[in-house]
């Protein structure tokens, strides 16, 4: 009995140090290519030059006003966009006529990326964070629109049916049949939908603010500071990374049986 723990444990550091190492290389062949004689820094700065404009950045306090900003649009987005996909895909699937209506109209514009919605939000919210908002709610709502929709429609009938014949009431195969079921592929639209908000926010940022990780990897690069805009980047990467990772701990802890 103790053996499966045992390997589970080896597997997690196994992954821990292949992952380590996968880092240390993509360090050094970076190091290895912009320490040549021929690499202008301007184009590609090394990684100790990275690392000492980190370290600028972070005392002059510009990266963490920066990173708060863009961590507060996205999360506010992403859980507004969250809300409006769980709740419509839900109607959405128990409704023929809710479906018929709707289901077109977003078919129509789910294809339409987030950017390209950027002019009108300005001209509708002006600069600042309203439009950013909005951008993220509308990167983020169709992942989570689409997981939930195709997951509660897509329940096995003999469960719903097997749970009737047992007198369940409506509750309860919401509850206790519909909702576990569909809720490991909702909360993998919710994974991806918080990819997609952090590329809308960056996005967004580029073009509608004065403020946060986009407006500052922006900035940079018509200042030539080539160093801070892949602080900018490697941070995005890192955040993302880290409620990814969140979301998915919080994924096993409600669905223990996946």
């Amino acid at each position: 009995m103790r053996l499966f723990p045992i390997a589970m444990n080896n597997h997690r550091i196994v992954r821990f140090v292949l992952g380590l190492v996968g880092l240390a290389g993509m360090l050094t062949i970076w190091h290895i290519i912009a320490s040549q004689p021929d690499v202008n820094s301007v184009l590609l700065p090394t990684p100790q030059e990275v690392s000492e404009a980190a370290i600028e950045m972070t005392v002059q306090g510009v990266l963490v006003e920066d990173l708060v900003v863009s961590i507060k649009r996205v999360t506010i987005g992403f859980l507004f966009a969250s809300v409006c996909g769980i709740v419509l895909g839900a109607l959405l699937s128990a409704s023929t006529w809710i479906s018929g209506l709707l289901y077109p109209v977003l078919e129509l514009i789910r294809p339409i990326p987030p950017i390209a919605w950027i002019p009108l939000a300005i001209l509708w919210f002006g600069i600042g964070d309203t439009p950013s908002y909005f951008i993220v709610s509308i990167g983020a709502f169709f992942p989570v629109f689409l997981s939930t929709y195709d997951a509660i429609a897509g329940v096995d009938r003999r469960f719903i049916d097997a749970a009737r014949c047992m007198g369940a009431s409506k509750r309860m195969l919401i509850m206790k049949v519909t909702l576990p079921a569909a809720l490991p592929s909702i909360l993998t639209g919710l994974r991806i939908g918080l990819g997609v908000a952090w590329m809308a926010v960056v996005a967004a940022e580029l073009v509608s603010a004065r403020s946060g990780l986009g407006y500052m990897i922006q900035l940079n690069r018509s200042l030539l500071e080539t160093a801070r805009v892949i602080i900018g980047m490697i941070v995005i990467g890192m955040v993302g990374a880290t409620m990814t990772t969140v979301l998915y701990r919080i994924q096993k802890i409600l669905v223990p049986w996946q």
